[in-house]
């Protein structure tokens, strides 16, 4: 692109670019530009451009540019340019993005005409304007603009650059309804004109018209020929420009109604058509705000986001109360500190002014935030000097750890928020609100914890602090996009003020959710490290002690967990049917170390139980078998008499003349003598360790241990002996276990 005579213009203003080929003669679309820069306050630059620099060229380009200057003598909004495009559709995206343009009016029929999808800003595409203006007569104004519709993102923009015309411009949004569809397509048209009007704030500056026709270019093509001067189409959301330009519709209405006709596009603005388009699906749930509800919500929350001396009073309170909250662990009067603070108003108006691209209200907002910050910390340090020396409590630990959840905490705090200071009706959320954001807590806790010189507990909690603060910023400008806040068309030094600002939230969203992500990963190593730790412990209690620990308050583990080379502390409480003396409290300690790899200190209570089985209550242990009543039995036979040793000595004193005759003393024979004659006594022996004493699994100090065996228990002695370790192992059995023991630790009876 070379620009042969002119200057592109500079400062941020609203500009229309209006291209034209040599020879084109001036319409209704240079009357459009020329109204449409004068409505925005902004200025109209008319580029004249040439394929060549051949002399025809540019004799005709020089002609036309010099009508233009007779028509508008020394008219400061316009601007006139000689451009040599050889590749135009390069060249033209090139001079709309170095120009500032934010609508571009071009000619469809002109010779150079490319595809222009690559044009960032909106274009307005003109087919059928030949009328001509002669140099020095007077034009026929431009009095009637007709939008056909049927509800869409691209007439709604079409209809934004609309509304700031001059009221004896007279704009009107048709809907041409099908006379086959019948009543309830007319419904539906209603509906539409409605939801459209809605979305571009139209209030009662644009009509609407709803008529029935045979079809929809019919309608259009009638509704043209009333003293229409210009018909404005919305391009089609399912095709690409040049479709709707080159379709049915607009040719068939050129044809016919001989009326210039406009295709608009709206601009390629991937985040702000992002935003946009939500914004439209959400009008149909009745979420954005009309002009006069978000003028309300505007001067409210400005009002509440100013910084007086109520503000920081109540500041210097709230971080009082919940200082002294936190350092007495009191979670109740944390939450009256966080219904107190009054920081949650100037963080929504920082989202609200990143919206409206207002720089004042920004400053505003943010010097609320950084000085009731600051104030909180100061007075947490205050209160930290009555907790010199102590340790953290539980609410001061929680608030130096924070995590991606305390993000989306924050996010929909903020867009809760956002929603309920928008909305009268809805401000009774608004304590809820400060409770879920805490935003003084955390200060309190960076003053406490810098007091007492603990700076990486200082950074996690301020760390939680920002998380809040930019995620409820973010989310409040999310918010108000969608209940309908933005800067106007022609408010341009304020939409690069939104941009570069939503730019920047992004930024600090993205680094924060990154220093979370690594917090809470470190966290979550922490956890899985002092998981395995309690059940490493727990393990080494019921296999060393025959004790168990029951719930993890009975583990108290003091020290820097993930610091293999600090020592730590334990506190266990543990549940045993009988006594642990200090050797077998000395081999836990020995056994946790060696599991840890790591200095370990332990203290140990002993709660002695009593282990009944729920299934076989005492009171039902007799049963009649087991039971030796003198009861006389239904036999002279002695079944239960310990010694059955009577029946021999008896046999000697039969007669042998009594042989013949059957003794009563032969019937015995019925209960087999064997069965009544007891086992062999085994033998047994008592252990003799005040201590008690391992039952292990093989003869060995270094065998696995069975079970534990309380002092003075009464075991069996089996036939295996060994000799290991200097010892000499006695194998044994008690309680249905069989194992060995060294026979120091045994006494025969």
């Amino acid at each position: 692109m070379k620009i042969i005579e002119g200057n592109i213009p500079e400062g941020k203003v609203w500009r229309v670019l209006l291209t034209l080929a040599p020879g084109r003669p001036l319409g209704r679309t240079w009357q459009l530009a020329y109204a449409l820069a004068a409505a925005n306050h902004g200025e109209l630059v008319a580029a004249v451009t040439v394929p060549d620099s051949s002399e025809a060229n540019l004799v005709q380009a020089r002609a036309d540019m010099a009508q233009i200057e007779a028509m508008y003598q020394e008219d400061g909004r316009i601007h006139l340019l000689l451009i040599e495009a050889s590749a135009y559709d390069k060249d033209l995206a090139h001079f709309v993005h170095k120009a500032d343009i934010d609508l571009l009016l071009t000619y469809a029929e002109d010779p150079n005409w490319r595809d222009l999808k690559t044009i960032p800003c909106a274009v307005g595409a003109v087919r059928g304007d030949q009328s001509d203006i002669e140099a020095g007569t007077t034009p026929s104004p431009l009095k009637n603009i007709i939008v056909p519709t049927s509800g869409g993102p691209n007439t709604a923009h079409a209809l934004s650059f609309l509304l700031p015309l001059p009221p004896d411009i007279h704009v009107q949004a048709l809907y041409v309804v099908p006379a086959r569809l019948g009543p309830n397509e007319e419904a539906l048209g209603r509906s539409r004109l409605r939801h459209l009007l809605n979305v571009v704030d139209a209030g009662e500056r644009i009509e609407t018209q709803l008529i029935t026709s045979s079809s929809v270019i019919d309608g259009i093509v009638d509704a043209a020929s009333q003293e229409c001067d210009l018909v404005v189409l919305g391009a089609s959301r399912e095709s690409s420009l040049d479709k709707v330009l080159f379709g049915n519709i607009p040719g068939a209405v050129v044809r016919q109604s001989r009326k210039p006709i406009m295709i608009v596009r709206q601009p390629q603005r991937p985040l702000e058509n992002l935003f946009g388009n939500l914004s439209w699906q959400l009008e149909n749930f009745q979420v954005r705000l009309n002009l006069e509800e978000r003028s309300e919500a505007y001067a409210r929350i400005r009002r509440g986001a100013r910084p007086d001396a109520d503000f920081f009073i109540l500041i210097a309170l709230a971080a009082m109360i919940a200082g002294l909250g936190l350092i007495v662990n009191s979670p109740a009067v944390v939450i009256g500190a966080m219904l107190v603070a009054p920081l949650m108003s100037p963080m929504v108006g920082t989202g609200l002014a990143i919206v409206l691209g207002d720089t004042r209200f920004l400053r505003l907002s943010l010097g609320a935030v950084v000085r009731g910050a600051v104030l909180a910390v100061f007075v947490g340090m205050v209160a930290g000097l009555l907790h010199l020396n102590e340790p953290l409590t539980a609410e001061l630990l929680a608030r130096t750890q924070p995590t991606l959840i305390d993000l989306a905490i924050a996010i929909f705090s903020g867009m809760a928020g956002a929603y309920a200071l928008s909305h009268s009706d809805a401000a009774g959320a608004l304590p809820g609100v400060a409770i879920a954001a805490a935003l003084v807590p955390p200060l309190a806790t960076v003053g406490i914890t810098l007091t007492n010189g603990l700076y990486p507990q200082s950074l996690g909690a301020l760390l939680l602090f920002t998380t809040n603060f930019v995620a409820i910023s973010a989310a409040t400008a999310v918010t108000f996009l969608i209940l309908g806040f933005r800067p106007t068309a022609a408010q341009k030094a304020r939409r690069e003020v939104q941009t570069r600002s939503v730019r920047i939230a992004l930024m600090f969203v993205v680094i924060v959710a990154a220093m979370l992500a690594g917090f809470t990963y470190r966290l979550a190593q922490e956890s899985a490290y002092e998981a395995d730790m309690r059940t490493l412990v727990m393990d080494s209690v019921t296999e060393v002690t025959g004790g168990r620990i029951v719930s993890p308050q009975d583990l108290l583990i003091v020290g820097e967990i993930n610091n293999q080379s600090a020592p730590l502390s334990m506190d266990l409480t543990v549940r045993s049917t009988h006594s642990i003396p200090y050797m077998q409290a000395k081999e836990l300690q020995d056994a946790i170390s060696i599991g840890l790899q790591r200095e370990v200190g332990l203290t140990m209570t002993v709660i002695l139980v009593t282990n009944l089985d729920p299934e076989i209550p005492p009171t039902l242990t007799p049963t009649p078998t087991a039971s030796n009543t003198p009861t006389p039995g239904p036999t002279p036979t002695e079944t239960f008499t310990p010694t059955p040793s009577p029946l021999p000595t008896e046999t000697p004193t039969a007669v042998p003349t009594d042989t013949p005759t059957p003794s009563p003393t032969d019937t015995p024979t019925i209960a087999p003598t064997d069965t009544a004659v007891p086992t062999p006594t085994p033998r047994t022996a008592v252990i003799n360790s005040p201590y008690g004493l391992n039952l292990r699994a093989e003869p060995g100090t270094n065998a696995v241990i069975v079970t534990f065996l309380a002092p003075d228990t009464a075991v069996i002695l089996l036939d295996g002996r060994e000799t290991a370790d200097n010892l000499t192992w006695q194998q044994i059995e008690v309680n249905g276990q069989t194992g060995w023991v060294s026979d120091r630790f045994l006494t025969m009876p």
